[in-house]
């Protein structure tokens, strides 16, 4: 019973807070990026000049068991754009480009105009700890799990993913349907509705060979 009664008062403080954004007109944003977004040689600077954004760093290197600073910084790449690093790499220098924003009034104030905030993908959990939705620390932590979970997932079956550009998502979906058939019922599907005529399919290696050569 306690349990239900916990939930019901989350299910409708998640109604009223529906409602509310419904009727709000939000003024100034932030948009967090997601994975794809990394480089080796990020956050260098940014650290050698911002010791709040270092301290972020090392912070984060605590939890995740490895200097992520040093990779972020000298790779490999091959390590860097692995998907259980680059996640914590990108949501830790995302915040800690934050901490450099707040060095200046300028920076402060832009920060204290945003008034809601999103992000791609992995760029969520940057959202929601910098809006408080989350601690900085469980975002670390949920961001390893979760890149370790997909690293694992992409391990076990080979796949990939391609962008269709160009093309209306029903199109999309029937080549993804052709080239699933085509390739002897090979999975492929939308994975990311990016934009109208933007979309990211995602499955296995033969079925992606076949959207790109029947888009």
């Amino acid at each position: 019973p306690r349990q239900k009664f916990r939930s019901s008062v989350r299910a409708r403080a998640a109604h009223r807070a529906t409602v509310a954004a419904a009727d709000y007109s939000p003024k100034n944003a932030f948009f967090f990026p997601g994975q794809g977004a990394q480089s080796v040689g990020m956050a260098k600077e940014l650290c050698d000049e911002c010791p709040a954004a270092k301290a972020l760093f090392d912070q984060a290197s605590e939890i995740l068991g490895y200097d992520l600073l040093d990779v972020c910084v000298n790779g490999p790449a091959e390590k860097l754009n692995s998907t259980e690093v680059s996640q914590p790499a990108i949501y830790v220098s995302s915040l800690a480009a934050l901490e450099k924003m707040k060095t200046t009034d300028e920076g402060k104030a832009l920060i204290d105009s945003v008034d809601v905030c999103a992000g791609l993908s992995l760029g969520e959990y940057t959202a929601l700890t910098f809006a408080g939705a989350i601690t900085f620390e469980d975002g670390v932590k949920l961001v390893k799990l979760r890149g370790e979970s997909m690293q694992a997932a992409a391990d076990a079956t080979p796949s990939g993913m391609a962008s269709v550009i160009g093309l209306s998502a029903d199109k999309v979906e029937g080549v993804c349907a052709k080239a699933s058939a085509d390739s002897g019922g090979e999975p492929v599907q939308i994975a990311n509705y990016l934009c109208n005529g933007n979309y990211a399919v995602s499955g296995s290696i033969p079925a992606i060979d076949k959207v790109a050569e029947i888009a």
